[in-house]
């Protein structure tokens, strides 16, 4: 029997749990069993014998910051058994806000050129795809998470070891996120000849602003 060759892990490398996705990705697993997702459904679930509306912003926004802590301490325990320390986490100081970055106020351009092609008319039936929902929800993300990896670098220069595994991570979610525009895109274009140049021209800029934001 051939045993297959078991990749060795060296001390401090640290990858992100799978999960994590959830907190990126338009569709999650939805799996009760995933930090991310069952403990929403249970919210939703307490919010909702409480009488209260789980998609309401304040009951929304409480629930968030609660996951967010919870999920930092399941990345901090999983780091810990890697070996890296980040009990310091809580410490970390605030990067510099997004105005700051000459790239992050290009690629919020960017994504309101995105926007620009449903606003002020009547929605065109493309919008209603599914490559269309992919089209706006990452280019969201895409702007958040340029950010994010400004700030990431901001904590690795200031020595946060944070910083360190969080910035792979984004930089992978980054290429995913343009990656799935761009195939979002190519789904659209055959069927919009109204938007086609537009389309076009977001895809190009989406390449160029790729090629900016993965040297962050």
């Amino acid at each position: 029997m051939i045993m297959k060759k078991q990749k060795t892990k060296r001390k401090g490398e640290f990858e992100m749990p799978g999960w994590m996705e959830c907190f990126w990705k338009r569709k999650s697993c939805g799996k009760k069993g995933c930090p991310v997702c069952g403990r929403i459904e249970k919210d939703h679930e307490k919010n909702i014998e409480r009488g209260e509306n789980p998609d309401e912003m304040k009951f929304a926004l409480d629930d968030l910051g609660k996951h967010f802590k919870e999920t930092l301490d399941l990345v901090k325990k999983d780091a810990e058994k890697m070996g890296i320390d980040i009990t310091n986490i809580d410490d970390i100081q605030a990067p510099p806000e997004p105005e700051k970055y000459p790239l992050c106020n290009e690629v919020v351009k960017w994504r309101d050129s995105v926007y620009s092609l449903i606003e002020n008319k009547e929605l065109p039936l493309w919008a209603y795809t599914e490559a269309a929902d992919d089209l706006f929800w990452y280019s969201n993300t895409i702007c958040a998470k340029t950010y994010r990896q400004f700030c990431n670098k901001w904590q690795i220069e200031k020595g946060d070891k944070f910083g360190d595994f969080d910035y792979e991570y984004t930089k992978y979610v980054l290429s995913e996120c343009f990656d799935i525009i761009q195939k979002s895109i190519s789904e659209l274009i055959p069927t919009c000849t109204e938007d086609k140049m537009k389309l076009m021209f977001v895809s190009d800029s989406a390449l160029k602003l790729k090629a900016k934001v993965l040297k962050i």
